[in-house]
């Protein structure tokens, strides 16, 4: 199974700040992004402060990430696809708990935080901005200096998909200036070249994607990938699998050591890919795009699609996931569904006849 801290994985003493911290900070909605000007002045303090450090390469770029939290970078260990380092400076992540350390307790000065008003007044600007109110959970980004700071109200006061997919709101973030972006998408490859599946909970994209792993195709991600738009590279993000019981007895997975004994907030198991024995490549180059479906037919097919159909599958579920680049994400998914050939993929029964499918597909890139 993977193993936690095999990334650079560096243990720095306790440091007291020299920095003169704020403790409570107000984010005004009137001017949200001086309040932001605010908080990142004490950006210094707060990645001292940390004690723990990981460093990680995701798709060509170095993510330098300290927390007061060496358990939830044990998280990050596991679930982030990382490669070896980049030279490229770093970006710099600092994540902490609200009132320790250097870490300030931030208020949203309104009763409401209103998302998409708040990517509106930053669309223009260096920062960006999520808030989840219900876990007071904070995370902010200087685009400029490419810093950013995670602030949660206790150890594990994160979202439920945090452990899945740490850190993506950064990522997208910071590898959009690249021109590319965070897409919502399983994919799968034979030497280097492949195709995304993409499609809502439900339509077998997940499934299709740990068929294909079993029987020895690869892949850059099964739930998101990084996609250059220009060039159709692919690139891996997170390492994690997810699969409920029933796809994992159709696949003959339940009884593997890898799989945990609970389910995950979307009644799923939660596992990773080298649990598996995969090393997947640091890219693939992109060929088509297919759309997967349980339909019951007795056997798999391909259907030429419309970009407009492609889109439609593709955009929506990662465009509402990421905040501050949506107007990025929809042209990215549309160039995509425009450039590449697009299929429904109609699922049979049998994961090895779907398999064979997609492989013999590729083979005629």
């Amino acid at each position: 199974m993977k193993l936690a801290g095999q990334r650079c994985r560096k243990h720095h003493p306790k440091t007291m700040s020299v920095f003169r911290v704020e403790k409570n900070l107000i984010i005004r909605p009137e001017n949200v992004a001086a309040s932001l000007a605010r908080v990142f002045d004490h950006f210094e303090a707060m990645f001292a402060d940390a004690q723990y450090e990981r460093s990680f390469g995701i798709a060509g770029q170095r993510f330098r990430v300290r927390s007061c939290s060496d358990a939830y970078l044990s998280q990050a260990d596991l679930a982030l696809a990382s490669t070896p380092n980049t030279d490229q400076p770093a970006t710099r992540i600092a994540v902490g708990i609200a009132g320790k350390g250097g870490f300030p307790t931030l208020t949203w000065g309104s009763q409401y935080f209103v998302e998409r008003g708040v990517e509106a007044a930053l669309a223009k600007t260096r920062y960006r901005l999520h808030h989840f109110p219900e876990k007071s959970f904070w995370q902010l980004f200087d685009r400029q200096t490419g810093c950013g700071i995670q602030i949660m109200p206790t150890e594990h006061g994160y979202p439920d998909w945090d452990p899945g997919s740490p850190l993506r709101n950064f990522l997208q973030w910071q590898l959009a200036k690249d021109g590319g972006a965070l897409i919502h998408a399983g994919s799968l490859a034979v030497d280097g070249r492949g195709v995304l599946l993409a499609g809502a909970g439900g339509s077998g994209k997940s499934g299709t994607v740990l068929s294909g792993i079993l029987q020895g195709l690869q892949t850059v991600g099964d739930d998101y990938v990084f996609v250059n738009p220009v060039s159709l590279t692919a690139y891996p993000l997170f390492d994690t699998l997810k699969q409920d019981h029933v796809g994992l007895k159709r696949l003959q997975l339940n009884n593997h050591p890898a799989i945990p004994k609970r389910v995950n907030w979307q009644n799923k198991y939660q596992f990773y890919l080298p649990d598996l024995g995969h090393k997947g490549p640091d890219h693939i180059q992109l060929g088509a795009l297919l759309l997967p479906k349980i339909t019951g037919a007795a056997k798999t097919t391909l259907t030429i699609t419309t970009a407009k159909e492609a889109f439609l599958a593709l955009a929506p579920s990662g465009v509402s996931q990421i905040p501050g680049d949506r107007p990025l994400l929809y042209s990215v998914a549309a160039e995509i569904s425009r450039r590449l050939p697009c299929y429904r993929l109609d699922l049979g029964p049998d994961p090895t006849e779907i398999t064979r499918a997609i492989r013999h597909y590729i083979a005629e890139f």
